[in-house]
């Protein structure tokens, strides 16, 4: 989610408007003092703009995972973070690293020198989460486009969380985007809810259907699950 990107795009639309309004009052012999002008004012425009929309916590989301458009963040405390939540949140480290290493993340605020991704929150602590070749189910609802992929697009092989089913522990979430390329929990587990930074509310988007399984109430698994995936070899699903 990158702010800056915001900033540039909104001060192109601008400066944009003022050349073609300098251009349409000036003569030739003018032509000097408007470039002039015109740096001036797009400089001024920046920093305003710059300031306006860090106050306003708005942020442009270009990524394919999630619906690319203008969201804002606004504060979130711990007890308020619920399934079905849009967030921006960090990587956990490990994760981090491979992103920015392998190009999937840009630079950013988070720990790993990484940029703050756009999720949702798809299991909270108490969840029953099962992972395996098909995809990623919740409460016994599979999520759409959550199978683990064996390659990304550069042909590098991608390694999976441990199949099986577990149940979330306190303090954990399991973040997912709606995108069969989306690099979220399926490739790196539940990630500590101490790593949201904020809830991301859409301002300007490209599609309103965000979260398909969003608030609905847990399924209760009738099978026994153990406490994490990686001891859960014989619980396949």
């Amino acid at each position: 989610m990158s702010q800056p990107a915001l900033v540039l795009l909104l001060a192109l639309g601008f400066t944009a408007a003022v050349t073609v309004a300098i251009a349409s009052v000036t003569s030739a012999r003018r032509a000097r003092f408007a470039r002039s002008v015109l740096i001036l004012v797009v400089g001024v425009a920046l920093s305003i703009l710059g300031n306006l929309i860090a106050g306003a916590g708005l942020r442009l989301n270009a990524s394919a995972s999630m619906p690319p458009g203008i969201y804002r963040l606004a504060v979130v405390s711990p007890p308020e973070i619920h399934r079905g939540m849009l967030v921006a949140v960090c990587a956990p480290s490990r994760a981090a690293q491979l992103g920015r290493h392998r190009g999937y993340l840009s630079s950013g605020d988070c720990p790993e020198n990484s940029e703050p991704l756009l999720k949702t929150i798809a299991a909270v602590g108490g969840d029953d989460v099962a992972i395996s070749p098909r995809g990623v189910k919740v409460n016994g609802r599979l999520l759409h486009d959550s199978k683990p992929l064996a390659f990304d697009r550069a042909g590098r092989r991608l390694v999976s969380w441990p199949f099986g089913h577990f149940r979330m522990s306190h303090g954990t979430i399991w973040l997912y985007a709606d995108n069969e390329r989306s690099w979220d929990s399926r490739y790196w587990g539940p990630a500590p809810t101490r790593n949201v930074l904020a809830k991301a509310v859409p301002v300007l988007i490209k599609s309103a259907s965000l979260i398909p399984f969003c608030e609905r109430r847990p399924v209760v698994l009738r099978a026994p699950l153990a406490p994490h995936p990686r001891r859960a070899a014989g619980s396949v699903v």
